[in-house]
């Protein structure tokens, strides 16, 4: 399985950065590109924006199979899921994972479909 792990790493690329840059700590694969300097949401004024509070954790991307990614999450504080986007146009939503000492399997799946985007979604 690392020999298709390894194959399948250059073809994260920009949209691995992307996707992992969201929210929290990631860990980029090897050779990934930084992710884009704004990927924030603007809900309006900076003064009007109520303090929200986000979760700590780390998430790794181990393996990328066009139409399913799959990766590990440790999750130290607050609450955590995954949102895959695919590019036929719908997207799959995982439940809301929270803080334990073990790292949790993660996943997303676009059947017929390939994955184009993931977003780690995090509250409290």
């Amino acid at each position: 399985m690392s020999g298709c792990i390894a194959r399948n790493t250059a073809r994260l690329g920009m949209v691995a950065a992307a996707a992992l840059g969201v929210l929290g700590t990631t860990t980029l694969p090897a050779g990934a590109a930084a992710p884009a300097a704004d990927q924030s949401i603007s809900a309006g004024p900076a003064a009007a924006a109520p303090a929200v509070a986000t979760a700590s954790y780390h998430c790794t991307i181990t393996a990328d199979y066009g139409w399913r990614w799959e990766g590990n999450c440790r999750i130290y504080s607050g609450q955590l899921r995954t949102i895959t986007y695919c590019a036929n146009g719908t997207s799959t939503t995982g439940l809301w994972i929270g803080a334990r000492p073990e790292p949790w399997a993660v996943w997303g799946n676009c059947p017929g479909s390939r994955w184009t985007r993931i977003v780690f979604q995090s509250r409290g």
